[in-house]
């Protein structure tokens, strides 16, 4: 990682560890063993910053999956000057950081789910329970402490879930919109914060990585909103 690049150590100065477990240990109090969160250990400040749903896990190795309360070991900061990706899914990101960089990515959840429906059905439908909603909101409410903390350039939400889950819950993670129009150059704000979510279709894409065009186009789309941004 260059020097002359920040990071935020979201365990040592946050504390997200403790925070997670307390999340944790309210939403699974009758729960003894729950598949325990995962976060990662660094992110970078003052940067382009891609926005996930959640952290996925292998479910051929459900049995061996940590069990408990408190979140396994952090993983290691997402480097967008290596050479190779650390996994498979931040390719896209890799491909788009030839053009936009630096960068770096954060999820909005941090419970384990590879199954996307089974996360919208619990949480972002109208059967979530109470106890279900104030569970994601935590979460999301940590995500954005962190997005605070690291002030990035644009957020760019590759997921369309993620994106369905901060409208819904806008009011009670007291966020603040700022619709696109003429005046701010067509850019929707969250709390300051430029935000792109309407290209979430491209990233979600499995061909993202091999179309050169919808590359190019949420490059440009990117590099437009940090221009007006940046006046």
């Amino acid at each position: 990682m260059n020097s002359k690049y920040t990071t935020l150590n979201l365990k040592d100065q946050l504390h997200v560890d403790e925070k997670l477990e307390k999340i944790w240990m309210e939403y699974y109090n009758e729960e003894p063993n729950p598949r325990r969160a995962v976060f990662q250990r660094e992110i970078l400040k003052n940067s382009i910053t891609f926005l996930s749903l959640n952290p996925s896990f292998n479910q051929k190795k459900n049995k061996e999956e940590s069990k408990g309360y408190s979140p396994i070991e952090p993983y290691p900061l997402i480097d967008w000057n290596a050479s190779t990706p650390v996994n498979p899914f931040y390719k896209k990101f890799y491909n788009l950081g030839e053009v936009i960089k630096p960068w770096t990515a954060i999820e909005l959840l941090y419970i384990r789910e590879t199954e996307q429906k089974q996360l919208e059905s619990k949480f972002a439908s109208k059967y979530a329970t109470e106890k279900d909603k104030v569970f994601v909101i935590n979460q999301m409410k940590l995500t954005f402490e962190i997005l605070r903390e690291i002030n990035p350039k644009i957020v760019v939400v590759s997921n369309a879930l993620a994106v369905k889950l901060i409208d819904k819950y806008l009011t009670e993670l007291n966020l603040k919109q700022e619709f696109p129009n003429e005046e701010n150059g067509w850019i929707y704000r969250i709390n300051g914060i430029p935000f792109i979510t309407l290209e979430s279709r491209f990233l979600g894409s499995r061909i993202h990585s091999v179309n050169i065009v919808r590359r190019k186009n949420l490059a440009e789309e990117i590099m437009r909103v940090l221009e007006i941004s940046n006046k």
